[in-house]
């Protein structure tokens, strides 16, 4: 749910950066209505701004959060947070992250697969 002050983190392996990119679409009907996103549908996420929204792809899989994280939106106030949850909860091979700000995620699904591409949820910190 939308919470200011807050950023939830995924981190998952994807075969392409189109595929990614085609997950995380959002579709609009004549109405102007979003038709939600298969993120969205996987982790039973009603609405989130995507005007807050950071997704990054790497071309190759990367290990470690300051890796992976880097050059985000706060990173210094995250990384250390996320840490601990990274290090118990991540995949080996993770070439795509998914930050949502001022949004809390409350865990009803905690890994997402669509084909070959996996998504993980890793958790939920305060960024200031």
């Amino acid at each position: 749910m939308e919470l200011e002050g807050y950023v939830s983190l995924w981190v998952g392996e994807f075969r392409s950066s189109e595929d990614f990119r085609e997950y995380l679409f959002i579709e609009y009907d004549e109405d102007g209505d979003a038709i939600p996103s298969n993120f969205e549908k996987d982790f039973s996420i009603e609405d989130y701004d995507p005007d807050f929204r950071e997704a990054v792809f790497y071309q190759q899989p990367l290990s470690t959060l300051n890796e992976l994280l880097g050059g985000a939106s706060y990173d210094e106030a995250i990384i250390p947070k996320f840490h601990e949850m990274f290090s118990k909860n991540a995949p080996k091979n993770v070439n795509a992250v998914l930050l949502l700000y001022n949004f809390h995620y409350s865990p009803g699904v905690e890994v997402a697969k669509s084909g070959l591409n996996t998504l993980h949820y890793i958790g939920a910190v305060q960024y200031r």
